[in-house]
């Protein structure tokens, strides 16, 4: 946030620098800002993608050869939270962590568990950052100027 105030100053960040993933993995990044902006920045044979989407559940979302590429759960991860948006598109934090919580790998492959979610706060410039799957504890950071 001290670099980049907008979504837009973000990707302007990011297009500096020459990002690309070691054995062709998949890199993306979820921005938003406070006014409500919000897209995955997609990194595709090392060049760039930035799609307008609220929501990343490790799949390529750009057009091209790879959209899609991922595993059918991250697809019904990405569906569900959709879904939610579409009758929710206000939520509180509290809202917001039980969705992620709706969504963690653990309840599609009981041999699988999301590393980290993370619930932002931009207004109040606050994030709640979950390990593990573990819901019931978050670390807050305040992420004030």
């Amino acid at each position: 946030m001290n670099k980049a105030a907008t979504v837009e100053d973000a990707v302007a960040l990011l297009k500096q620098y020459n990002l690309h993933a070691s054995m062709n993995r998949m890199i993306h990044f979820a921005i938003a800002d406070a006014q409500g902006s919000h897209v995955a920045v997609e990194y595709v044979n090392n060049e760039m993608k930035v799609i307008n989407t609220p929501v990343v559940t490790n799949f390529y979302l750009s057009d091209g050869e790879k959209q899609g590429i991922g595993t059918p759960q991250s697809h019904e991860r990405y569906d569900i939270l959709m879904e939610l948006l579409k009758n929710n598109a206000v939520m509180d934090m509290e809202q917001v962590r039980d969705a992620l919580d709706r969504v963690s790998k653990d309840n599609f492959n009981e041999f699988e568990s999301t590393e980290w979610s993370t619930v932002y706060n931009l207004n109040q410039q606050e994030i709640w950052y979950y390990h593990r799957e573990n819901y019931e504890h978050c670390y807050v950071f305040h992420i004030k100027n």
